[in-house]
């Protein structure tokens, strides 16, 4: 398993990407990665797609990466809210021929202050994952 810590912004989300091999993760300024992000990767001989087990549709097989980043963002917004943060995970399974047997976690990135419109206690929960 490999985690990503750093402070916000500094990459974390891209270096993810780039070990899977694909853009799928939200873009965005202010915090983007709101709760943190198990990808687990699953070597294949067929077919690449992504599942998330978690989700109100764990069976569905999604083929296309931008839309696994809109079901990313959307499993955001349900499980944190518009603008909170949350300690729950989603869950995502990616499987395909062009990866390793691994599991990626994408946290959000460390802050001191927080934006307009956010809890006071973002800095601390942040800490806390």
């Amino acid at each position: 398993m490999i985690a990503v810590v750093g402070s916000q912004s500094a990459g974390k989300s891209s270096v993810l990407e780039n070990i899977v091999g694909r853009s799928f993760l939200p873009r965005g300024n202010g915090i983007v990665t709101r709760c943190p992000c198990e990808i687990r990767m699953h070597a294949t001989e067929s077919e690449e797609y992504g599942m998330f087990k978690g989700s109100n549709e764990p069976d569905r097989k999604y083929f296309d990466f931008n839309d696994i980043r809109l079901k990313i963002e959307s499993e955001t917004d349900r499980l944190a809210g518009k603008k909170g943060l949350t300690v729950d995970a989603i869950l995502l399974d990616i499987y395909s021929p062009n990866v390793l047997d691994l599991t990626l976690v994408d946290l959000p990135g460390a802050v001191r202050t927080v934006a307009e419109g956010q809890d006071l206690d973002t800095p601390a929960k942040i800490q806390q994952m």
